[in-house]
């Protein structure tokens, strides 16, 4: 069992190192998408942007570096005019041309245009980011901003450029007051949405495979409980059957040490009890025989049925009074209820004899005090079995498996009645035969009532298989 759980640990490390890979390369098939979408759409900008230069020099900028004139000529003359702070004249500064420059420019209504024209998405955003900037006097250059020296200053935070904005082109402009460098970023409304379309595919196939993987592993996990779950059964049954067994044996072999002491030899009374003993014990051992013989013969779903009519109403009461004639030390009462509009049935008499047995035999079975068991029969299109006890009720997480082989409700690990957990399994494979259902109703502490369900009439199918 260590080795399976070791193998059980292992597929679900095997599946973590699955999920980590196939998130490793959806994670990169991601990325090279978004490269391969910047790469595409840089180029298309790219393209439009040397189209309008052919019309005009800086197109969409052109007219906004001469307005940007006016605020860095006024800078110039209140640098000379005062002794400003530093730090906060050159923010200033930098502000001033800055909003001089997103509310002027032109760049974006002629990229649109152009993309329009080549109907290709055209809603984007933009953002324009100043690398670097000097004030131009007539005998002082007062530097205002450098990206490279000034990463510092809180400028490049307030713009908010993203990794996934396309930097699409950089702008150069000396004038008389001022000399500025501009580098022109985009960012495209549809670009997610494109890449994830683009990734779609292999992200449903990543899934897929995973799905696959957990399927196949809760499924081995489930196959690894069930025959845990199996492999106890089973060793409770031998348990059991060794214990079934021994018992008559060993009364047989006291039996036959007893009948070799000449004194009971010559009792020919005490002989005779010993030889009832001894014949009783050897039919409780054919008995266990003929069970382990049965469970065969029920898997390979060779036995026969052997239907014919029976009066219902005969039948029942015969097999009423021999349980009560059975069942009398337990001071067991019985009580019998039909209700027959059909008064026969087809059945096979010695299986349906079997399974009605060993519902009665468990009903006084499972019982803590004097047994009250009822016994209704009714009859119309189909034959209705039930048969009630007061006995000490089957939990709802028992009654899912009370039916399979080998399966005892217990009370923690003890048994506290003997038995193989066949008749159950029996009554269930006799009553499919019949082409019937048998169900349980139960409430512990209040008794239990298993109902057999089957059709009354029939063709006679001597053989099932």
């Amino acid at each position: 069992m260590k080795k399976k759980s070791s193998i059980l640990l292992l597929s679900a490390l095997a599946i973590f190192i699955v999920i980590a890979v196939e998130g490793f390369f959806v994670y990169h098939i991601y990325h090279l998408e978004t490269e391969k979408f910047d790469f595409r759409y840089r180029g298309i900008l790219q393209k439009g942007l040397d189209y309008l230069n052919k019309k005009e020099e800086n197109p969409g900028l052109g007219g906004v570096f001469y307005l940007m004139e006016f605020p860095a000529k006024t800078a110039l003359e209140y640098f000379h005019d005062n002794d400003p702070d530093t730090v906060k004249f050159k923010e200033n500064v930098l502000a001033a041309l800055h909003k001089t420059l997103t509310e002027k420019q032109k760049v974006d209504g002629s990229l649109k245009s152009y993309l329009k024209k080549m109907k290709i998405e055209s809603e984007f955003n933009s953002i324009f980011r100043i690398t670097h900037l000097v004030l131009l006097g007539d005998d002082l250059d007062i530097p205002i901003y450098n990206s490279k020296k000034d990463s510092t200053w809180i400028y490049p935070d307030t713009l908010g450029i993203k990794k996934n904005q396309i930097p699409v082109n950089h702008y150069s402009f000396i004038g008389d007051h001022y000399e500025i460098g501009i580098d022109y970023y985009v960012d495209f409304d549809h670009k997610k949405a494109e890449v994830f379309r683009a990734v779609t595919a292999s992200l449903i196939i990543a899934v897929l495979a995973l799905l696959i993987v957990c399927l196949i592993f809760l499924l081995s996990v489930r196959n690894l409980m069930e025959e845990r779950r199996l492999s106890q059964l089973k060793t409770d049954f031998i348990n059991n059957m060794t214990h079934e067994l021994k018992t008559p044996l060993s009364t047989i072999s006291v039996a036959t040490r007893t009948l070799e002491n000449e004194t009971i030899l010559s009792d020919r009374e005490k002989s005779r009890e010993i030889v009832t003993v001894i014949r009783r014990q050897n039919r409780q051992l054919t008995k266990q025989i003929n069970h382990l013989l049965e469970i065969s013969m029920w898997e390979r779903k060779q036995f026969s049925l052997d239907r014919r009519i029976l009066e219902l109403e005969p039948f029942f009461t015969g097999i009423a009074e021999s349980f009560r004639w059975e069942c009398q030390e337990r001071k067991c009462s019985l009580e019998e209820k039909y209700c027959l509009v059909n008064k026969t049935a087809w059945l096979d008499e010695v299986q349906i004899t079997v399974a009605l047995h060993n519902l009665l035999i468990n009903a006084i079975k499972y019982c803590t005090q004097e047994p009250l068991v009822i016994l209704e029969v009714s009859c119309e299109d189909r034959l209705i079995i039930s048969v009630t006890d007061n006995g000490i009720g089957i939990s709802k997480e028992d009654q899912k498996r009370i039916f399979d082989k080998f399966y005892r409700v217990s009370t923690g690990n003890v048994h506290k009645v003997k038995g193989l957990g066949l008749g159950l399994f029996y009554v269930k494979q006799i009553v499919e035969a019949h082409g019937g259902t048998v169900e349980v109703t139960s409430r512990i502490g209040k008794g239990s009532t298993f109902t057999i369900n089957m059709p009354a009439h029939g063709k006679n199918k001597n053989t099932v298989s």
